[in-house]
C-alpha cells in the first residue's frame, strides 16, 4: 500500500460517514477520493472498506497506517455512541487476530491502541461492575473468560450461580440480609454471588466449585468485599459488622449520639 498522507485519511472518514448514510455508494466513494485528495484507487477503497468494516463491527483484511487508526479512533470515540465505538474496537481485534493467523506479526501499536481504548470504554461505565457479578456467558463450570465490553471483567456461568443460591440460599452470609423479607416478591432470590478466592487474582480459566468457591451476599457486603485487593475474607468483614454494632449498642445503652 503507497504511503497515506494525513489529508488523504482524513478525507476517506468524511466520504465513509457518506456511505454509512447512504448517500454515497463504496465504489462512488472511492473515485471521489482519488479526485479530490490524490490517493491511489487500491488505497482508496482499502481505506473505505476498513473504514465501513469498523463502523458495522465485522472484520476487514486490509492494513491501515498507525496514524489513521490513531485519528479514526479519536473521532469515533467522540461521535459513536459506547455500542456503536464498541463495534469499531470489535472489528479492528478481528482484524488482529486474522492478521496474526496468517503469521504477519502482532501489530503491537494497534494492539496497544485497542487496549487503551478499551480502558477508557471501562472507566465512561456508570455502573459498577464486580469481577464476579457481570452477565453469565458460558455454559459449564468455567471461570475466567475476559468479556469483550468491559475489562477486566469476567464471564460467569448461571449454572454455578443457581447451584451456590439453592445450597446457600438468597440471603447475605455476611449480615444476613434477606431481601425477601424486606421488599416482598420483588426481593425473591436476589442476591449476589461471591467468589471466595478472588477470581481477578487468578487471571486464567478455572475449574469453579459452586459450593466451595461462591457464596451469597447483599450488594452492600459485596462492595465492602472489594475494598481490598484481593478481597478481604467472609470472616473479616463479618468482624468489622460484629465489631460497629457492639459500639452502636453501647452507645445507645450509654445515651450518647
Amino acid at each position: 500500500m503507497a504511503t497515506i498522507t494525513s489529508i488523504q485519511y482524513q478525507a476517506a472518514l468524511s466520504y465513509a460517514w457518506k456511505i454509512k448514510s447512504g448517500v454515497l455508494s463504496l465504489s462512488k466513494a472511492a473515485n471521489l477520493l482519488v479526485i479530490d485528495v490524490a490517493m491511489g484507487a487500491g488505497s482508496a477503497k482499502d481505506y473505505l472498506v476498513v473504514l465501513n468494516a469498523m463502523l458495522e463491527g465485522h472484520v476487514y483484511k486490509r492494513t491501515i497506517k498507525i496514524d489513521a487508526y490513531d485519528y479514526y479512533f479519536e473521532q469515533f470515540s467522540r461521535t459513536l455512541s459506547i455500542s456503536d465505538f464498541t463495534k469499531v474496537i470489535q472489528a479492528t481485534e478481528l482484524h488482529l487476530n486474522y492478521y496474526s493467523s496468517l503469521g504477519n506479526g502482532s501489530q503491537v501499536a494497534v494492539r496497544t491502541l485497542v487496549d487503551s481504548y478499551r480502558a477508557k470504554l471501562a472507566l465512561s461505565v456508570t455502573e459498577v461492575i464486580y469481577p464476579d457479578e457481570v452477565p453469565e456467558l458460558l455454559t459449564g463450570f468455567i471461570e475466567g473468560a475476559l468479556k469483550q465490553v468491559t475489562i477486566n471483567a469476567y464471564e460467569r456461568d448461571s449454572k454455578a450461580r443457581k447451584i451456590c443460591i439453592a445450597k446457600f440460599g438468597a440471603i447475605c452470609h455476611v449480615c444476613d440480609f434477606d431481601f425477601k423479607k424486606t421488599y416482598g416478591e420483588v426481593g425473591k432470590v436476589f442476591i449476589h454471588v461471591h467468589h471466595k478466592v478472588d477470581i481477578a487474582t487468578i487471571g486464567k480459566s478455572y475449574q469453579v466449585d459452586p459450593i466451595n468457591d461462591l457464596i451469597p451476599v447483599c450488594p452492600n457486603c459485596h462492595a465492602m468485599l472489594h475494598t481490598e485487593t484481593p478481597a478481604m475474607s467472609i470472616d473479616k468483614l463479618r468482624l468489622i459488622i460484629q465489631t460497629m454494632r457492639h459500639k452502636s449498642f453501647k452507645h445507645q445503652a450509654c445515651g450518647t449520639h
